[in-house]
């Protein structure tokens, strides 16, 4: 008897070890995408490649999508009140009930025609496949000067591998017949099925380019990846242009656009009007609106990552830090400066503590337990005789690498997805692209790097991207990207004039492994 239970142990766990043996085995061959793999993606997903899809046989090949008449295959949504929030609950709710009572696979898939409103030339996509992959698609027009638009879509599973594909694709160029080509790729980006998709686009608005004048520079840095959201002056829309310039999407507000987008990990934030700043997801979904009352108009904003939007705001005669949260739409006082400050923009929040460029005097203001009932001033760098007035010596860092940073006409963007300040200083009559990290608990700034922004003009605005400076000219209507050697790698004329411009990628959002 002894016997037999042990012949029974032993045949148990040689069994339990196939199991499991082919499980991991299984596992493996769908594992994560090898390093080839990857730097394939990295590859086709650059902004900087010129590789062409276009195949001239493609419209005979192509599904047309057709928004009307009898052979309609894309559903329409109500656009009206955008940035209500109730109203892309409902448009999620419609799909959602779509999503439910129809089988959707890749051969009949749910189309609809910029469902949320929010990215003009987009279509939202959702369909199933029998197995775990990630899609991958390609814009590309009848144009030998136009390169192809090429992004694997972040389906926010293990591996990037998913049965059910919920997207939107973006980047198709106003005013022209665009190709889609749809593949669904396996874990070894080999393409198991491909479809292909036509859509003509109207144009652009009226005073949107849909190409600007684009001009190389003697850099030998290579633009970083990522489109250039573009903010032109006096008007409501928010416009992405290429590495080449050629315009890919276009983001609509109620009536005023700011002069930044924040990149969170789910969302992005932008303002739609001078006191309101709306939350869409990576479908175009409004998943959040605050309005900001009784402080004027947003003068920046920053977003802490989970709830509250921390701005800066005027009343009388003093200037405020506040945060608005999205929760309950309720407004607290964080910090009240004193009068005569003048203060600029944000850092992003960090560990309770947030730092604040300030225009006079010139330096940068660093806040302590911002979520606590009594803020206090942790540090301060500039000038002591500019600052003894408004905090206390010992709080004043008065370090000659950085009191002579000239900050009157700074704003701090942010590079994606990171927590190191850039911005665009004078010292010494000349301007420099820097950046630094603060450390709190020691009260000082560390300065991480620095560049002469030989181009820069009175007015300008800097942004890092990658290991480049994107710098605004925003009077002169155009902006460029340098590299670390402070040169222009290529140069950008809009025409007219812009509040603002910001690179970004999106990855980890909407794209998977730029």
């Amino acid at each position: 008897m002894k016997k037999a239970g042990k012949l029974i142990i032993v045949t148990l766990l040689i069994l339990s070890g196939l199991t499991a043996g082919a499980y991991f085995f299984l596992k493996g061959r769908e594992g994560g995408p090898s390093n080839e793999f990857k730097n394939r993606m990295a590859k086709e997903q650059s902004d900087n490649h010129t590789d062409r899809a276009y195949q001239y046989d493609m419209p005979d090949k192509a599904t047309v999508l057709a928004t009307d008449g009898e052979d309609k295959n894309v559903l329409n949504f109500e656009s009206n009140s955008v940035y209500q929030v109730s109203n892309s609950n409902e448009a999620r709710a419609r799909l959602d009930r779509l999503i439910k009572r129809t089988d959707a696979d890749f051969d009949n898939p749910i189309i609809a025609k910029n469902p949320f409103g929010t990215m003009e030339n987009s279509f939202y996509f959702y369909f199933h496949t029998s197995f775990r992959c990630m899609v991958r698609y390609t814009i590309t027009v009848d144009d030998e000067t136009i390169s192809d638009h090429i992004r694997y879509v972040n389906n926010g599973q293990e591996n990037n591998l998913s049965k059910e594909h919920e997207f939107s694709v973006e980047g198709l160029i106003p005013g022209k017949t665009n190709f889609i080509v749809m593949e669904l790729v396996d874990s070894t980006g080999n393409t198991r099925e491909t479809k292909n998709y036509q859509y003509t686009t109207t144009g652009s608005p009226s005073g949107i380019p849909q190409k600007i004048t684009v001009s190389d520079g003697y850099s030998k840095s290579t633009l970083a990846n990522g489109m250039y959201y573009v903010f032109p002056s006096g008007t409501p829309w928010i416009a992405a242009y290429d590495n080449k310039g050629i315009l890919r999407d276009l983001i609509p507000t109620e009536s005023f656009h700011g002069r930044r987008i924040t990149a969170s990990e789910d969302c992005i934030l932008y303002q739609i009007s001078e006191d309101k700043v709306a939350k869409v997801s990576a479908l175009g979904r409004v998943t959040g609106v605050v309005q900001m009352k009784g402080y004027g108009k947003i003068r920046d904003f920053s977003y802490d990552g989970y709830n509250e939007v921390y701005w800066l705001g005027k009343k009388k005669k003093n200037e405020y830090l506040l945060a608005t949260s999205f929760q309950t739409g309720k407004t607290r006082v964080v910090y009240r400066f004193k009068k005569g400050i003048q203060t600029g923009s944000l850092t992003v929040p960090q560990s309770g503590s947030i730092g604040v460029v300030a225009k006079n005097p010139s330096g940068l203001i660093y806040l302590d337990a911002i979520t606590a009932a009594k803020p206090k001033i942790s540090f301060v760098v500039g000038k002591r005789a500019a600052w003894k007035k408004v905090t206390a010596k010992k709080k004043i860092n008065d370090n000659k690498k950085f009191t002579g940073w000239n900050t009157k006409e700074s704003m701090l963007l942010s590079q994606e997805n990171e927590t190191i300040p850039a911005m665009l200083v004078q010292e010494e009559n000349q301007y420099l692209a820097v950046e630094w990290q603060a450390d709190v608990a020691k009260k000082t700034v560390q300065k991480k790097a620095s560049a002469t922004a030989v181009e820069a003009k009175s007015g300008s605005l800097l942004q890092k991207r990658g290991n480049n400076y994107v710098i605004v000219c925003g009077t002169a209507g155009t902006y460029l990207e340098m590299g670390t050697d402070g040169k222009a790698i290529r140069r950008y004329n809009y025409g007219s004039g812009l509040d603002s411009v910001q690179k970004l990628t999106l990855s980890g959002m909407y794209f998977y492994g730029i």
